[in-house]
C-alpha cells in the first residue's frame, strides 16, 4: 500500500491511501457523505455502501458515526484490500467485500451510492480498466442500482444516491415501475452540477 497515494481525512492523524488508477475522493464524496451525516444520526444503523473504492467514504461515515455497522461492496478485489488497510490504518471495523452490486443480498436501513454514472460510449475510455470500472455503467447500469436498492432495502429504511444532474430524469424514470419513491432531491451546482436522491419505500401501499 506504500506506493499509493496519501489522502489527509477531515479527522485528526487519519489517513488513507488511493489507487490513482482508480477514481479516488471527489466533491461527489464529500457531498454523499455531507447528506449522510446531515439525514441520519449516530444510532445503530445497518448501512451499505455500493461501489466502495478505497473505502473513503464508508471509513469517515465510521468515524463520524461509530454506532452504524458499516458493509461496503465493491467489484475490484485490489480496491476493496486497499480500503481494508485504510480501515485497520484508522482502526475501524467495516466489512468490506468483494463482490458483484448484482449478487449482493442483505437488508439495510441506509443504502450509500456514487455509482459509475456514464453511459458505455459516451465518452473516451481509459487505459486503466479500474479506471472504466468507475466510471462507466460496464458492470453496474442504473437498472443494476435500482434493483439491488428494491432487494435490500430495509422497510423503513432509506437509500442516498449521488449522480450528475444530467443523469437525474433517467432515475427518475427508472423508479416509476417501482415500489421506491424519491422523498427529496438536493441539488449542488458548481463545475459539476450533482443531486443527491433520499429514496425510500413508497408509503402508500
Amino acid at each position: 500500500m506504500e506506493q499509493y497515494p496519501k489522502l489527509c481525512l477531515p479527522f485528526p492523524d487519519k489517513v488513507i491511501r488511493q489507487d490513482p488508477s482508480a477514481l479516488g475522493a471527489s466533491r461527489a464524496t464529500q457531498l454523499l457523505y455531507d447528506a449522510a451525516l446531515n439525514e441520519f444520526e449516530n444510532l445503530p444503523l445497518r448501512v451499505l455502501e455500493l461501489g466502495c473504492g478505497s473505502g473513503t467514504l464508508s471509513i469517515m461515515c465510521a468515524l463520524a458515526r461509530p454506532l452504524w455497522q458499516i458493509t461496503a461492496i465493491d467489484i475490484q478485489a485490489h480496491l476493496i484490500e486497499l480500503a481494508q488497510a485504510n480501515a485497520e490504518a484508522c482502526k475501524l471495523e467495516i466489512s468490506f467485500q468483494t463482490q458483484d452490486l448484482r449478487q449482493h443480498q442483505g437488508e439495510y436501513e441506509l443504502i450509500l451510492a456514487n455509482p459509475p454514472w456514464q453511459k458505455v460510449g459516451s465518452g473516451l475510455m481509459s487505459p486503466s480498466q479500474s479506471r472504466n470500472l468507475s466510471r462507466f455503467e460496464v458492470a453496474c447500469s442504473l437498472a443494476d442500482l435500482v434493483q439491488r436498492l428494491q432487494l435490500c432495502l430495509a422497510p423503513l429504511g432509506f437509500a442516498l444516491v449521488i449522480y450528475p444532474e444530467s443523469r437525474i430524469v433517467d432515475l427518475n424514470t427508472s423508479l416509476d415501475n417501482t415500489l421506491l419513491d424519491i422523498k427529496k432531491q438536493y441539488k449542488h451546482s458548481g463545475k459539476n452540477t450533482y443531486v443527491i436522491s433520499l429514496i425510500q419505500h413508497r408509503r402508500d401501499l
